[in-house]
């Protein structure tokens, strides 16, 4: 996407994957220190990082991308926006290492209030994108950065809490070990082919969304958020797969 040809509306930085990793650092540092004061245990400094690492990962291969295809452009409102998302992101990750209904009684939702608002949130930039004129290829691609890692750290954290099964996972890591393939085989030479248009694409995201919500919140249950993470494992799964035997030209 090429900015369009309204004023675009830019904050008073310039695109970068090091610019918008400070613009990511200062909420998440006000939100981590004020999870551990509200006593959240120590041991979850470890998850914050692995999660703020991958939401660190997610702003370069998105700031890199962009800068490729349109050069340096601004920070919009709407790309601030999405790294706020990125910031919850790695407030999540607390949860890859604490049992999200194991913490002291104000912070039960507060892993499913972090997910609601990295995933969630796709909704919110996007209009702001729209709304404002300021659409940008910077904007596009950390959103798409941040929708997957975002993916990945809930399925893990509602993994690791008990509230999904173990294959549960293959929905965080599909889109990662899809991107990879695809980037080895452009390495390699190999052609690779446009995904057609699935009406399934999206109700199985917006379903995935949902069952991880409910996996990281108080309610339901865990056996029913297990029955419910296992139900949208299978067709993500196979929906991967046949996209993937689409763009290798397999089918």
């Amino acid at each position: 996407m090429a900015p369009t040809d309204r004023v675009v509306r830019r904050l008073p930085i310039e695109g970068g994957w090091l610019p918008l990793v400070a613009l990511w650092a200062v909420p998440t540092g006000l939100g981590a220190a004020g999870m551990f004061a509200a006593g959240l245990p120590t041991a979850a400094v470890g998850g914050v990082a692995l999660a703020g690492t991958a939401a660190v990962a997610a702003i370069r291969v998105a700031a890199g991308r962009a800068r490729e295809a349109a050069g340096v452009e601004p920070v919009t409102a709407a790309t601030a926006v999405t790294t706020l998302r990125a910031s919850a992101l790695a407030l999540l990750g607390a949860y890859l290492v604490v049992d999200p209904a194991a913490g002291p009684s104000a912070s039960d939702w507060l892993a499913g209030g972090l997910f609601a608002v990295a995933a969630g949130g796709d909704a919110v930039d996007g209009a702001v994108a729209r709304a404002t004129g300021a659409v940008t290829e910077l904007g596009a691609e950390l959103d798409v950065e941040v929708d997957g890692a975002t993916v990945l750290v809930g399925a893990a954290a509602a993994v690791v809490s008990g509230a999904a099964p173990v294959p549960f996972l293959a929905v965080g890591l599909a889109r990662p070990l899809f991107a990879y393939g695809l980037r080895r085989r452009r390495r390699r030479g190999l052609p690779t082919h446009d995904l057609r248009p699935s009406r399934l694409r999206r109700p199985i995201g917006a379903a995935t969304m949902v069952a991880t919500w409910l996996a990281l919140s108080p309610v339901p249950d865990a056996g029913l958020s297990r029955a419910l993470t296992a139900a949208v494992t299978v067709p993500v799964a196979a929906s991967f797969v046949r996209d993937w035997l689409v763009v290798s030209g397999r089918r």
